[in-house]
């Protein structure tokens, strides 16, 4: 065995989502084999059975990585050409795969189908037992939509700043220097039913980030110009987008739990937790489906 072969055995051996593909092989498994990124897998299961004819097998790969390292891993061997595979990612703020094979979000992630005001509305609706006659539900949406524009001006430049650093990384071929968590960086920006507000400036955000890429302010200008032409509800990151949405729905369930005179939007309380480690898999059914998504399935059968 060569080198190359040598290298190739060692990252398939090391492949979780590759060995879980090749275990199912292994017992004769027939249907489509869906990779995923960590999390992913509840928000795509409903649309798989609603589109997909057949048995699937869901696979977690963990991050994006990981599930293009398995398509290039499967791909290195002929004979499982004859199953059917597909591959799914968020884009992030990397340039397109333009690969066919690979389903890759319209939006920024999986997350940005679970926040706009329609898919707000609709959860409202069914959990929370609102109708839209109610002066109740007409109260949460116009605000939820207040505060959203609020929210992408606040989080902006930190996208901006974000999508800049992930370009230089492709342009330099390095590591960005950054492990973003699901929320901003404390201190950043502040968010509650009275508004949303900002703390940061493109100086604190160099400060609070010393290992980072160098970006600079003209580049992270250009980058912002070319943000303001696009839907920031679906351009900017998506864990972001839904700890806004998770945000607002608890502080009006906490409202609707004050005293009555003290009351501002809800005139009843909500008996209605949310946790937000599960928001992907509690939310799913009432999230976006990208056509692009449909089709894409519809191919397999």
């Amino acid at each position: 065995m060569n080198s190359p072969d040598k290298l190739r055995e060692s990252r398939e051996s090391r492949n979780i989502g590759y060995q879980t593909f090749i275990r199912h092989i292994r017992e004769n498994k027939e249907g489509l084999f869906c990779f995923f990124e960590g999390k992913d897998s509840p928000y795509y299961h409903l649309r798989i059975k609603q589109v997909f004819t057949g048995n699937y097998f869901p696979i977690k790969c963990g991050n994006k990585d990981k599930v293009l390292k398995v398509f290039k891993l499967i791909g290195y061997h002929r004979i499982y050409d004859k199953y059917k595979k597909a591959f799914f990612v968020d884009s992030d703020f990397d340039p397109p795969l333009n690969e066919p094979r690979i389903y890759t979000t319209p939006c920024y992630s999986i997350e940005n189908h679970y926040t706009s005001a329609s898919v707000f509305g609709e959860i409202i609706k069914s959990e929370w037992g609102f109708s839209e006659v109610d002066e109740d539900y007409k109260r949460c949406i116009e605000l939820y939509e207040s505060l959203q524009i609020q929210f992408h001006a606040a989080v902006q430049l930190f996208n901006v700043w974000y999508a800049c650093l992930i370009d230089k990384k492709h342009q330099l071929g390095e590591i960005t220097g950054v492990n973003l968590d699901d929320k901003l960086p404390k201190g950043f920006v502040e968010i509650s039913l009275d508004g949303v507000t900002s703390d940061y400036d493109f100086a604190k955000i160099q400060t609070a980030f010393p290992n980072a890429l160098q970006v600079t302010l003209e580049e992270v200008n250009q980058k912002s110009a070319q943000f303001d032409t696009r839907d920031k509800r679906l351009t900017f990151r998506g864990k972001y987008e839904l700890k806004f949405m998770l945000m607002i729905m608890d502080g009006l369930i906490l409202d609707s739990k004050k005293a009555k005179k003290d009351r501002q939007y809800i005139s009843k309380p909500i008996k209605y937790s949310i946790t937000h480690s599960q928001a992907i898999n509690q939310f799913s059914q009432y999230a976006e489906t990208p056509i692009e998504l449909t089709q894409y399935i519809q191919r397999f059968n």
